[in-house]
């Protein structure tokens, strides 16, 4: 494993930062957590060397939407798995949901949530905390005593929708007061059925009554997992007006679409929705309608997806995955343009969550992946980290895999292995 404290020289990749309009080849010297410097031909003597020829470089990702699970659903996944699976990914940043049992509603559990993170995370996480108390949407949780920790950076009640008006106003007031981002979940439902799920029309109805109310609370808005074109319609018109609203998509509803047979492993919720509103989604992240691409990973046991359709619980393990499926279905094929993606997956969900993005520049902080994009393998469940090894995706074949993944200087991930 590279130690922090060494030089580090990654030799030749194809450098890619958006935000600083970098796409070129250049060496990248790493000293401890941060980036020394950028340019061509660098050299210094006792520094390791990082072969990179042929590869790519480019911030760290950032997950906006996942569920880490431990506590009292550690079959599901830990943070020590979850974190792992993360960095296996490219994800250098992850934020978790709150709907974890118990639920992360008061100072109390987020402290024992805290220490988790403390003992066994990989990569930097942080979470988002309930609105409600119990996700029940009855009665506020502390969201003004949570707001003030260093790894909150939102709330939200996430696999519920906030369903009282009343809540979700005072939940976008105390974010005008402090800041907090408030992310909904606009989707509302009995179930999903493997054909005709446009059933799931409550994404719509949440969609505008949230901008309604944000128009007139203020406030910083964020909607979770878009997936209908009717939505995307409503989120364009309020950033027309110039409202301060956000939104994200996952990459199984930028590929996949209902009616594909694919059986519970793609039970989701919101579902997976027809080619119409697919395409919508494509073109609404050209648009810039769609801020970032999260993965919304919900890992579940083997046995609880096994159940059948009916009983087995909504979510896909998708973090370790997203990266390669994203280059895969959309990059290469013309649809998304490579800084496109990255900012997506970087840097657009970092200034959601209100950090830093990471940038690939001298002395900024050393959160990057490597990518080799003529890798080419088949998604095999079993072989992924995450306990989740319920996918939707089994037996594809991808090009392009993580080759590394550095937080903070440190490589987690070197040549396609976790270092520990």
């Amino acid at each position: 494993m590279l130690r922090e404290s060494d030089l580090i020289l990654i030799k030749g990749p194809r450098v890619v930062d958006p935000l600083l309009g970098i796409d070129r080849e250049l060496d990248v010297l790493l000293d401890g957590a941060r980036i020394r410097e950028i340019g061509k031909g660098l050299w210094r003597a006792g520094a390791r060397v990082v072969e990179a020829r042929g590869k790519m470089l480019f911030p760290g990702l950032v997950d906006l939407h996942a569920h880490l699970r431990d506590l009292g659903e550690s079959h599901k996944e830990t943070i020590f798995t979850g974190s792992r699976a993360a960095a296996l990914g490219g994800f250098t940043t992850v934020v978790n949901m709150p709907n974890t049992l118990p639920p992360l509603d008061s100072p109390e559990v987020l402290l024992k949530w805290k220490e988790k993170v403390r003992k066994d995370a990989a990569v930097r996480v942080f979470t988002m905390v309930c609105i409600s108390k119990g996700r029940r949407g009855e009665q506020l949780s502390p969201l003004e005593e949570m707001s003030r920790d260093p790894l909150v950076v939102g709330a939200t009640d996430d696999g519920n929708p906030v369903r009282s008006e009343g809540l979700m106003r005072r939940a976008l007031e105390i974010s005008q007061r402090t800041g907090i981002l408030i992310a909904d979940h606009p989707e509302d439902g009995p179930g999903q059925k493997p054909l005709g799920s446009r059933d799931f029309w409550s994404e719509p109805l949440y969609v505008e009554r949230d901008l309604m109310l944000l128009r007139e609370t203020g406030g910083r808005l964020h909607l979770q997992h878009i997936s209908m074109e009717e939505s995307l319609k409503l989120i364009r018109q309020a950033k027309e007006k110039g409202l301060g609203v956000t939104c994200e998509t996952t990459p199984h509803h930028l590929i996949l679409f209902d009616g594909q047979g694919l059986g519970p492993n793609a039970k989701v919720n919101p579902p997976l929705r027809n080619r119409r509103d697919v395409e919508a989604l494509r073109e609404a992240l050209k648009e810039g309608i769609i801020d970032a691409i999260a993965t919304d990973h919900a890992p579940h046991s083997p046995e609880e997806k096994a159940r059948g359709w009916e009983e087995a619980p909504f979510g896909i393990s998708g973090i370790e995955v997203a990266l390669p499926l994203v280059y895969a279905e959309l990059v290469t094929r013309d649809l998304l343009r490579l800084e496109e993606m990255v900012k997506l997956m970087s840097q657009s969900p970092a200034r959601i969550m209100g950090i830093d993005p990471p940038r690939i520049q001298e002395g900024a902080r050393a959160d990057f992946v490597i990518f080799d994009p003529e890798i080419q393998w088949v998604l095999k469940p079993q072989s992924l980290f995450s306990k989740g090894k319920n996918t939707p995706f089994s037996g594809k074949c991808l090009t392009g895999k993580v080759w590394a993944t550095f937080v903070e200087g440190r490589a987690i991930v070197l040549e396609g292995y976790l270092t520990s």
